[in-house]
């Protein structure tokens, strides 16, 4: 419960503070509405999903006599009942830890307004719809208000060969009609991304934003669980559909005049607001779809209980699944970081140099360095643990005739010395850049059947870490306090010793997706021979510059040959904006409240080689020690 409470976000909703003034004004305008409907009667309020209480708070100072909040996680819901029985609305306030869909009464009377955040990335996916309708129907009075009372989901169909990458089936050469690994389109599950971070030069718009559903939170009787309705949009320029963006909006009082909008910022420019437990979203037509300019085109979109999801017209409207193994093996990320490999020319000029003419072997995995290096090498052993993988490199080496490629499960299969041993390196299970450290344990093995003279490619790694000024992302981690007027500084409390006493100290995000400014210049924490000896190792690095940043990310390079293979910062503008690898995950640390104010901060960073893994501790700078 405590790596539950530490990894909640709350902190990032909590701070959304044009989400809390946009619920509070859905209030106001219901909250007398009710009132004068009653004639000045009793209005009793339904929070569902509470949190912290602060819905709950703004509906009892608003003047509801009554105030119903539920939260289903225990340690939100202790939370809450601490808020709101310290505050001076404690008396109409009265937390329930159930489900809404599991309670039976609210406390005698039925609620004359609903006010509830159970929305995600796709609006519905938290279950909403159920929500909504179930609580209309056994807790609500009849013309209960909601908040919000209405919610729409846009979307836009755009051509972007960056976007593409995150869903298309890696081809070696390129080719848009090869088919390694047979006609698959991949999952119709959701790709929430920060699309504000997205450049506007890597993506066409072929059409104005399409209505895709219209959500009325207020009628039980309209709110339906499977729905398909066929739009029509009009393409203002051709080209071919490469993917589809997503957002919504959602009306907090049903007069048109007050919505929380999740268009990105190039989209909406005069009222965006960063959040990030909303994202937009990109999703895939299952077949490819090109259009003319001023061409009439439909698109069928579909939604159940929990998703959304889109087909062509005159084609199967079912959900799509991944039938070729890779999409359901690999996150988008990955799918994105082999095709940039398969790209990246300088990458594959430096493979062929160190594979020409050798016995090459490659370590990892589902790595598919091993396929680049069959074009120059004499043979390629690809050695992969992965029995799905194994299949999938088989189909690639049938498809592309790679006589000189064999396939392994285990280091310890390989029967003849090699020339050189090369990787990216890469492993699936990997959940941030430093679990790439795995490499040096097959290294290990591999020096030992065949000697320490074994050529290795990458040959040495480093840790990295670098001060960054986050324009938003470092509210995911931040005290909340007083929001809106009311004391919160008690979650702050429970969430930071949950925090410090779990995993989630050092966080995985992909760093492009928000934006920021670094700070200084890259530290070196520790570096890693890849020489077939493993030592623990340790480090005390300094971060400077603190006072401006608030966050410090933390990455691996590794020197393959000539080049250096990045998994985090690969450069920053004159105006100091960095330009992060898409293609992983970068750990980084928000400091935490007694952190925050240090212009100076030690990074304690130790690798065990005993479980493979690097462990992090952040300290105050002792000037007088100077460590």
């Amino acid at each position: 419960m405590a790596q539950e409470l530490a990894r909640s976000r709350f902190g990032d909703m909590i701070l959304d503070f044009d989400r809390n003034d946009k619920f509070l004004e859905g209030l106001k305008t219901t909250i007398p509405e009710k009132k004068k409907e009653n004639g000045d009667g009793l209005v009793h309020v339904l929070d569902i999903g509470t949190g912290t209480g602060l819905l709950s708070l703004m509906a009892a100072r608003e003047g509801a006599d009554k105030v119903t909040a539920l939260e289903v996680f225990k340690p939100m819901g202790d939370c809450a009942r601490h808020i709101t029985g310290c505050s001076p609305w404690a008396e109409k306030i009265t937390v329930i830890s159930e489900r809404s869909t599991d309670v039976s009464q609210i406390g005698g009377t039925a609620a004359d307004i609903i006010v509830a955040e159970v929305f995600d990335t796709e609006l519905i996916g938290e279950g909403a719809l159920r929500t909504f309708k179930e609580a209309l129907q056994r807790l609500a009075k009849p013309g209960c208000r909601v908040v919000p009372s209405s919610g729409n989901v846009y979307i836009v169909p755009v051509e972007s060969h960056l976007l593409k990458m995150f869903n298309t089936i890696p081809r070696i050469n390129g080719g848009e009609d090869e088919h390694p690994l047979g006609t698959c389109s991949g999952t119709a599950s959701v790709f929430d991304v920060q699309l504000s971070e997205l450049k506007t030069h890597e993506f066409r718009e072929l059409a104005e934003p399409i209505v895709a559903f219209k959500f009325d939170f207020e009628n039980e009787e309209k709110i339906i669980y499977n729905e398909s309705f066929v739009r029509e949009a009009i393409a203002h320029t051709s080209g071919t559909i490469d993917a589809i963006m997503m957002w919504w909006d959602i009306d907090m009082d049903g007069k048109g005049e007050t919505f929380i909008d999740m268009a990105p910022r190039w989209k909406n420019p005069k009222h965006y607001a960063w959040r990030d437990h909303w994202m937009q979203a990109v999703y895939y037509l299952p077949d490819k779809k090109c259009v003319e300019k001023a061409q009439k085109f439909e698109i069928i979109c579909n939604h159940d209980e929990f998703s959304i999801w889109f087909s062509d017209v005159g084609k199967d409207s079912t959900r799509s699944y991944c039938v070729c193994g890779l999409h359901s093996m690999l996150s988008r990320q990955t799918v994105y970081h082999i095709n940039e490999m398969f790209e990246d020319q300088s990458f594959r000029a430096e493979v062929d140099r160190l594979s020409s003419g050798l016995n090459v072997v490659t370590v990892g995995e589902g790595s598919f360095v091993g396929l680049l290096a069959a074009k120059t090498a004499k043979t390629v052993t690809i050695i992969e643990p992965n029995e799905r993988f194994r299949d999938i490199f088989h189909k690639y080496v049938l498809y592309y005739n790679m006589k000189n490629v064999h396939i392994v499960e285990k280091v310890t299969h390989l029967i003849e010395k090699p020339d050189i041993v090369i990787a990216e390196p890469f492993y699936m299970s990997a959940m941030n850049p430093w679990n790439h450290l795995r490499f040096l344990y097959d290294v290990e093995i591999l020096k030992m059947l065949h000697g320490d003279d074994l050529k290795v490619e990458p040959h040495l790694g480093t840790l990295k870490a670098i001060p960054e000024c986050f324009e938003d992302l470092h509210k995911i981690a931040a005290d909340v306090n007083t929001v809106n007027g009311f004391d919160l500084s008690y979650f702050d409390r429970i969430s930071t010793k949950a925090r410090a006493a779990t995993d989630a100290i050092v966080d995985e995000q992909s760093l492009w997706e928000y934006a920021g400014t670094v700070k200084g210049e890259p530290v070196e924490l520790l570096t890693f021979p890849v020489d077939g000896r493993i030592l623990s190792r340790k480090c005390v690095g300094k971060m400077d510059n603190m006072q401006s940043s608030n966050g410090i990310p933390i990455w691996m390079e590794w020197q393959f040959g000539d080049l250096t293979l990045s998994t985090g910062l690969l450069s920053t503008s004159e105006s100091r904006k960095p330009c992060w690898n898409k293609g992983y995950k970068q750990g980084v640390y928000f400091p935490i409240t007694n952190l925050q104010n240090e212009s100076s901060i030690n990074l304690n960073a130790l690798f065990d080689k005993s479980s493979g893994d690097i462990t992090f501790q952040f300290k105050k700078f002792d000037v007088q020690s100077g460590n």
